[in-house]
């Protein structure tokens, strides 16, 4: 199974399952570094992070991507609850975006109470392609951008029965557009729970949705 976002370096993760791969974001200039001991993995700034970040840090973002092939740019977006100047990571953001354009890589989308902002400014850049990882917004949100041929990434979140929102989205998400993550739960062996549930809501075989949703994560990230 591939893990479409997880976050392997922190100190609070586990060793992820012997029999999955993962796509491994960064957050800022502090993992940069650590987050390339992984066969895949991605630069960015993530929008928590914004402020104690500058433009010479893009401008390092852009030369670690242009040297050292990573697999898309991210973790980047917007979350409008944290107390981050927004003009600030609409900066960072739209950056990463025009950086992703730039070296046709994909792009790794947080997006939280942000998601109809992430939409307007994504149709900027129409050829970008990518995930908004751990989907939080709105149905219709979801179907605009299934339609722009972005990927929802689903986790844990989906597990509980209460988050009756999501779970109706991930019922309605095309498989082909949906993929799977564990993002920074500690334990990426619970993957396989989100195949699982995402088995029982579309009322479909396990190993469709495992073959699928890896389809989509080597399609997107153009694995080898």
């Amino acid at each position: 199974m591939i893990n479409s976002h997880a976050h392997l370096d922190f100190d609070s993760m586990n060793s992820i399952a012997q029999n999955a791969i993962a796509i491994v974001p960064s957050i800022g200039h502090q993992n940069w570094t650590d987050v390339q001991m992984y066969p895949y993995f991605a630069f960015g700034i993530h929008p928590w992070l914004v402020e104690i970040h500058t433009q010479q840090d893009l401008e390092h973002l852009e030369y670690l991507i242009k040297c050292n092939n990573p697999v898309a740019v991210g973790e980047c977006g917007l979350d409008y609850i944290k107390n981050s100047d927004k003009e600030t990571q609409l900066h960072f953001f739209t950056s990463q975006l025009s950086i992703a354009e730039k070296y046709g890589l994909p792009i790794i989308i947080h997006a939280v109470k942000a998601t109809e902002d992430v939409i307007f400014l994504l149709k900027k850049y129409p050829k970008v392609t990518g995930e908004i990882h751990g989907f939080s917004g709105s149905e219709a949100q979801a179907q605009q951008l299934t339609k722009m041929g972005f990927y929802l990434g689903f986790g844990m979140q989906i597990i509980n029965q209460k988050s009756s929102k999501i779970r109706q989205i991930v019922k309605n998400c095309p498989l082909e557009f949906t993929l799977i993550e564990t993002d920074d739960h500690p334990n990426p062996n619970d993957l396989q729970l989100v195949a699982e549930e995402i088995s029982l809501l579309k009322q479909i075989p396990i190993d469709t949705v495992i073959s699928q949703c890896d389809n989509n994560a080597i399609t997107l990230f153009n694995l080898t």
